[in-house]
């Protein structure tokens, strides 16, 4: 009995780890497809609140802050937004976190604005099976 339990609880735990691993994967492609949405919305060719409120979580803190913020920036600024890195760091419960890089170029507008590359943290939340935005973190700027 001892030898079966010795090779079953290693290919268990192989087996649950190769599970856990999978469906990082797959959160990890949702929420990528949401930092995009997300960016491709800010973007001169978009700019789209409809776009840009759809990836926010309805019941998110700063949802109607960044609505106010981007109708009064997209009549000012025309902007080109691009992802430059994604990186899932994990979930836990209804929540999921990932770290990205974007590239702001400004095309027009204000100089208060200047083009730069900053570095976020989203936290996301499901909202009828689908994860949406719930918070932002600045890491970091560097201005180009």
């Amino acid at each position: 009995m001892k030898k079966y339990l010795t090779v079953f609880v290693p290919l268990f735990v192989l087996f649950q780890a190769e599970v856990s691993f999978a469906n990082n994967d797959v959160v990890s492609s949702q929420l990528e497809s949401v930092v995009k949405a997300h960016i491709a919305a800010t973007s001169k060719e978009s700019e789209s609140i409809d776009d840009l409120m759809a990836t926010m979580h309805t019941g998110s803190p700063v949802s109607m802050h960044l609505k106010t913020q981007m109708e009064q920036a997209f009549p000012v600024f025309d902007l080109n937004v691009s992802l430059v890195e994604f990186s899932f760091v994990g979930m836990d419960g209804d929540y999921a976190i990932a770290r990205f890089k974007q590239k702001l170029e400004k095309v027009s507008g204000p100089a208060s604005l200047k083009s730069h590359v900053n570095e976020q943290l989203f936290v996301f939340k499901q909202e009828l099976g689908q994860w949406k935005i719930w918070q932002a973190a600045m890491l970091d700027m560097d201005y180009l």
